[in-house]
Formats: C-alpha cells, structure tokens, sequence
C-alpha cells in the first residue's frame, strides 16, 4: 500500500482552470469516467451525479476525507465509485506511478475541449499547477491498495 499527503489546489476565480493538454484518453462505459493519462498527470472526467455527491462529500464536511483507490472501486470518505477492474487498470498504474515519485503530488481542477466546457477534470500531477490561476487550499491523504 502506497500512502502520500497530496496539495490541493482552487483556483482564485470560479471558472478558471488551465487546459489538461496533450493526453491518451481512455472511456469506460460500465463506470462514466473519462481518464486522461499523460506524462507525471492523471485526469478522471467524473459522470454528473458522481460530481455532486463528490462536492457533498469533500466540500461540506469540517475535515477533508481521505482518497483511496482500490482495484474495484475510488473511495472518497463514504463516497464509492465503482471501477471496471479490467479496462481501468491502466489509470490505476498511473497513478501508482504519480504516488511512488519522490516528487509532490498535486490536486486540481483542469479543462479540454474534448471534455465540453463545463466538466472539470480532476487532475493529479507531479508537476505544479500555474500559480496564477491557483492557490493551495490544504492537503489530503491519498492511498492505493
């Protein structure tokens, strides 16, 4: 079991983000996750449902949830996503390879026009997103088993 403390990161206007860019994108149908891999970043474009009960679990509590990725499924405090274990086994090498770097491990929202303009990607990277656009608004445990 991989375990890291992540920098989350929000942007200091609503809205605002900067683009994903270039990425292999991969769509799983059984689950609605969009997952956009690229060098040292994840993405995951979550189903619209999923998103409101993400903010529910992440937004409204006093303390902010740990992250853990399972091989069946993402759990964020009581909130489960179910995986095709199979097809989304090439995301979850992604991101034990973004969690085992000695690097730090950031959080934050991104956009691609592939994605429609009013979905967000949920980003995970070794590299710093533009500190123009974002401020750290805390951290947050994240584990893989």
């Amino acid at each position: 079991m991989v375990e890291r403390e992540l920098i989350r990161y929000a942007a200091y206007f609503k809205g605002w983000c900067q683009a994903f860019g270039e990425h292999q994108g991969m769509r799983c149908t059984e689950s609605g996750i969009d997952w956009l891999l690229a060098d040292h970043q994840l993405g995951l474009v979550l189903p619209s449902d999923m998103v409101k009960s993400l903010h529910r679990e992440v937004l409204l509590r006093r303390r902010t949830p740990s992250l853990i990725f399972r091989d069946e499924c993402i759990e964020v405090g009581a909130l489960r996503i179910p995986l095709e274990r199979k097809r989304e086994q090439k995301a979850l090498d992604a991101v034990a390879e973004i969690l085992a770097s000695p690097e730090a491990v950031h959080l934050y929202l991104t956009s691609h026009l592939l994605y429609g303009g009013g979905n967000r990607i949920i980003t995970f990277s070794n590299r710093k997103p533009l500190l123009i656009i974002y401020k750290v608004i805390g951290t947050m445990r994240v584990s893989m088993e």
